[in-house]
């Protein structure tokens, strides 16, 4: 179970890049509709990670967030070496087009309901689990190990939890957890705004249409690709057919797609801003690997000064032409560990 939440925490950081720079990549004084729409998912991706930290901890885990574990891109999601059921396309570093917009529309897709059951995954040959079902069987087995075990699987040490001081921004809040009901209600929260929910419901669907934080990733995707807000009449499972959301996929820095540091020459100027922002990434993935091990005020201090330092290196980056580009690219910051 274990290894298995530890697969949770990692899955939730492989969306957090992609999204960032699809979200840098675009212009500051353009598509401020749709890029609102994207921070607030990666927002909320990092609130997964927490969440997903917190049941981990509460059952005595310790979360790991290191060099080894470290996304590399292009990325596709595996479980026990295959790719996801549901997930077994690449996840690029890329600039934000209609392009992109499709990979996140994939990544976040509700998931259609299955009829294998997850005792088949150890006796025959099937495929890997869908992410709603892997979540699922988490939940399954947190509640077969505290029927096993009453009053002695959340034993983990509660100083380690993060709580809601230590996070703000997109939709939903960091939950305490300290028994079945509130683990649950934690991942409750991941799959019902992200990847592996079930497909929403018209009437779920018109209530989330005045607060799009309380709206699907999926759905927000979607007004982005289509051009278009949902109304209230809208079915989930078809386009939205609201209000007109113009966007503009030239307003964007053309990067380099899944640029690597070796792309960069060295001693270039590209090559030290590249540096300068892989060691404050690499900084602020060692704080948040203290905030979920004890030190929860870490979590301010990644957010406040890692996040905002990062997106100011990494506009310079965007802006940056690469010399011995054909096509115009500029760069791309490569989200790499720095030791």
């Amino acid at each position: 179970m274990l290894a298995r939440l530890q697969l949770a925490l990692e899955l939730e950081w492989a969306t957090l890049p992609p999204y960032l720079v699809a979200l840098l990549s675009i212009k500051r004084s353009s598509n401020r509709v749709a890029a609102d729409l994207i921070r607030g998912v990666a927002m909320e991706e990092m609130l997964h990670l927490a969440l997903v930290a917190n049941v981990m901890n509460a059952v005595g885990g310790r979360p790991f967030v290191g060099k080894s574990n470290c996304p590399r891109y292009p990325l596709t999601m595996t479980f026990e070496g295959r790719p996801f059921a549901d997930r077994t396309f690449p996840i690029n570093l890329e600039r934000f087009s209609k392009a992109s917009m499709v990979t996140f529309m994939k990544i976040e897709q509700p998931q259609q309901p299955v009829t294998k059951t997850a005792w088949l995954h150890d006796v025959i040959d099937v495929p890997a689990p869908t992410i709603g079902e892997f979540y699922g069987e988490i939940v399954s087995l947190l509640e077969e190990l505290d029927a096993a075990l009453p009053g002695k699987l959340f034993s983990g040490d509660p100083s380690h939890q993060l709580e809601s001081d230590f996070f703000w921004g997109g939709g939903g809040t960091i939950r305490i957890v300290t028994d079945l009901e509130s683990a649950k209600a934690a991942l409750r929260t991941v799959v019902d705004q992200g990847e592996g929910a079930w497909p929403w419901t018209q009437d779920r669907l018109a209530a989330s249409v005045d607060h799009p934080l309380d709206m699907g990733h999926y759905y927000r995707f979607s007004e982005i690709f289509f051009e278009r807000h949902f109304s209230k009449t809208d079915n989930p499972g078809k386009p939205p057919t609201g209000i007109a959301m113009p966007v503009d996929y030239t307003a964007v820095y053309p990067i380099k797609q899944n640029a690597r540091t070796t792309d960069y020459p060295k001693g270039s100027r590209i090559a030290a801003l590249n540096d300068a922002f892989n060691n404050r990434y690499t900084m602020m993935l060692r704080q948040l690997g203290e905030a979920i091990n004890g030190t929860p005020n870490a979590l301010y201090t990644a957010i406040m000064n890692g996040m905002h330092e990062m997106t100011s290196i990494a506009r310079d980056l965007m802006e940056a032409p690469i010399a011995d580009s054909t096509s115009g690219e500029t760069a791309c910051p490569t989200f790499e560990w720095i030791d």
